[in-house]
């Protein structure tokens, strides 16, 4: 299928990708009609979406390169940087058209059901979108798909009006007539409000005027002068800022054109440097807009199917996009003077070019996209021109997911190994980034389906590197297929999905690595060599400095991705019980505040070792990540971020390395060694269940305050 993404660079592409799934939870969608964002989408296009622009106002990111750099060589940060500005990302938020499947749990939608469908990263301008089910509304058979495919910037000036809270026969200044402008005039002109228009463009000030709004020029003269001119010198109600512009001078204009508590409702992204003065002499009320409505960056409402109460919360985004497509059913709102322009697909560069070439007459501009009939299935798979061939010696494997960390880490690895290693294939929820990793990779094909990446041939082994969650049941797939596993940490999110795991490994007699990368770091070698030649129990630290997350961060989800001391934590759990080589004994626990973010354990061993582990996220980014020191034999080993291994009074010698080390391409050489039948695997399915089962005990450390003891793997 086509869809159009935006690169790092701001640069447009119009690309042939798989289609998506249609998981639980959502709706798969032929799309008929799309809405270009005048403002959102064309900043992008023009560089504002750029990696420059944004790590000039993200100095953070910044640090975390240069850190990065340090700790991998500025090769790799060089690497990283020119990636991630290659990465294409999606685009559009407003689309139409038609169900052509339903996911498990979905309820009121059906097949053949037209709708209205919204949200970034769901709603985007592609042949094939999927979309969470209170993202998605259906629509009257006299509303057509471009009018429908105006519903969810619509329900954005829907909001707006709320927020302005307007009365009948209130007097209200619209600022910028674009898209939302216009929308927002209709609907307060349907409110019985009086609206007052202002631009810069006579073609949108006739729009305005033909939807019964004042129009103001906004070049000709003093606004405020002229707005109190309308109002008998009382000033506006309201004031709606839809316009962009980094200036403050809009908004601080807009408390001049009120009465005294007058309410300024930013809905478009404008300058906050506000005067005080004139906001405290009248007492304005400053509101801001958050798109849609209320549920809008809310994953559970937006992605998880949650809804509110209509008791407490009258007009969540579902009900404002709802009340869109009625409104539009009705007549009595009307996009069809909107649309200024509509093209194809693949005609994706010239309509945004039409946008940004400065037309002030290209409002609306619509994306069509091919119709069959009957619908047609979508195509998943998507290959090369050219399918590289297996060589004797090569293991046939499919990468299953392509996110951040599998681009970071194992896609530069897989190509390092490309002599060891063919790729089959690349697995991704969005088609986009699987076929830019099966490009990088030079891989078969690429695609949105787990099961058609599993049946395709020469394929010996899964590398996954998805979402937490998923881990469990991916392995139990590709093992039943009769696949051997990599699985990225954890093995699942709880004991029992890692059981299942381990059992279905040994029924299958297959294998199944867990990434405990750490184990083949050449540092932590030395330190585990250095160890075993040392008699007696052992004393352990280890400091983990993580850093603080995002609160709505996925792996801070309990069922995505299982907090972080499941999450994260089995790695430090299962290093502590490598080195120990020992199996743990029971577990206590501490934390500072109500989360498991900040968390200390004590892990006592069968041989008498003390291992102690602590986990912060109050630490300074910038400083070291991790220090492991051990005290045994009565000699003192120090390993400091996988970089350097300081030994004194044990067997070994210090050592300190160009760059970090922490064993993630050993570790895949060596599962690739162990498919080959070359050496027995060394981090197993059992590995991964033992530290879940730390993880598990530490948590009900920290519940009962207690010491509790650690199952046997």
């Amino acid at each position: 299928m086509l869809q159009v993404f935006f690169d790092g660079t701001g640069k447009l592409h119009v690309e042939d990708v798989p289609a998506p799934v249609c998981s639980s939870g959502r709706v798969l969608v032929q799309v008929h009609s799309s809405v270009i964002s005048a403002g959102t989408e064309a900043a992008s296009l023009a560089g504002g979406g750029s990696l420059l622009r944004q790590a000039l106002r993200r100095p953070d990111l910044v640090q975390r390169t240069l850190k990065y750099a340090a700790q991998q060589g500025v090769a790799a940060a060089v690497a990283l940087v020119q990636g991630a500005s290659e990465n294409w990302f999606p685009t559009g938020y407003s689309a139409a058209g038609t169900i052509v499947e339903v996911g498990a749990g979905i309820t009121g939608l059906a097949i053949g059901d037209r709708v209205a469908c919204a949200g970034a990263g769901f709603a985007n301008h592609a042949e094939f979108i999927s979309v969470p089910q209170n993202l998605c509304v259906k629509i009257a058979a006299q509303v057509s798909f471009q009018q429908a495919a105006f519903t969810t910037l619509g329900a954005v000036a829907l909001h707006a009006v709320r927020r302005a809270e307007p009365t009948l026969g209130e007097t209200i200044v619209v600022v910028g007539s674009g898209l939302i402008g216009l929308l927002a005039a209709q609907l307060l002109r349907n409110n019985g409000c009086r609206v007052i228009c202002t631009d810069l463009a006579p073609e949108r000030l006739a729009l305005a005027s033909s939807f019964g709004a004042t129009a103001l020029q906004a070049a000709d003269g003093d606004l405020v002068r002229r707005v109190h001119a309308l109002t008998d010198g009382l000033g506006a109600d309201a004031v709606m800022l839809c316009a962009g512009s980094k200036s403050s001078q809009l908004v601080n204009q807009a408390f001049e054109m009120c009465r005294e508590r007058g309410r300024v409702v930013v809905v478009g992204a404008v300058g906050l440097d506000l005067e005080r003065n004139a906001m405290y002499r009248k007492e304005i009320d400053l509101r801001i807009s958050r798109s849609y409505g209320p549920g809008r960056y809310d994953s559970e409402y937006e992605e998880q199917g949650a809804t509110y109460p209509v008791g407490y919360v009258r007009w969540t985004e579902t009900r404002n996009l709802q009340m869109i497509v009625d409104l539009l059913a009705a007549g009595t709102l009307d996009v069809q003077p909107l649309v200024s322009a509509e093209y194809a697909v693949s005609d994706a560069a010239v309509a945004y070019g039409r946008i940004t070439s400065g037309d002030a007459a290209a409002v609306g501009v619509l994306l069509s996209y091919p119709q069959s009939d009957p619908l047609r299935a979508p195509l998943r798979v998507w290959q090369p021109d050219v399918v590289p061939q297996l060589r004797p010696g090569q293991v046939g494997l499919v990468l299953v997911g392509s996110g951040q960390f599998a681009r970071l880490m194992h896609i530069p690895n897989l190509k390092a190994l490309q002599s060891e290693v063919i790729v089959r294939g690349v697995v991704s929820a969005t088609g986009g980034s699987a076929r830019q990793a099966a490009q990088a990779l030079r891989a078969g094909s690429a695609t949105t389906d787990f099961a058609a990446a599993l049946a395709l041939p020469g394929v010996d082994a899964v590398l996954i590197a998805t979402r937490h969650n998923l881990h469990a049941a991916q392995c139990i797939q590709a093992l039943r297929a009769g696949k051997h596993v990599f699985v990225e940490k954890p093995l699942g999110l709880d004991t029992s999905e890692c059981r299942a795991v381990l059992m279905e490994a040994e029924s299958a007699a297959l294998l199944c690595a867990v990434g405990f990368n750490r184990r083949f770091s050449v540092l932590a070698i030395a330190l585990k060599e250095s160890l075993d030649k040392t008699v007696g129990p052992k004393q352990l630290s280890y400091r983990v400095n993580a850093g603080a997350l995002p609160a709505d961060h996925w792996l801070l989800n309990p069922a995505i991705g299982g907090g972080r001391l499941v999450g994260e934590g089995c790695h430090f759990f299962d290093l502590l019980c490598w080195l120990c080589g020992s199996e743990p004994e029971s577990v206590a626990a501490q934390s500072v505040g109500a989360t498991a973010d900040d968390v200390a354990c004590t892990l006592k061993f069968l041989d008498g070792s003390v291992a102690t582990f602590v986990y912060s996220a109050l630490g300074d980014a910038r400083a070291g990540k991790e220090r492991i020191e051990v005290m045994a034999g009565g000699g003192l080993a120090i390993l400091e971020d996988f970089k350097s291994l300081v030994v004194s009074g044990m067997p070994g010698r210090s050592r300190r390395l160009r760059v970090a080390d922490k064993g993630h391409r050993a570790l895949l050489r060596h599962f690739l060694d162990a498919v080959r039948g070359r050496e027995p695997l060394r981090v197993s399915a059992r590995d991964g269940l033992r530290a879940a089962l730390c993880a598990a005990a530490a948590q009900r450390a920290l519940a009962s305050r207690a010491t509790e003891n650690i199952e046997a793997a």
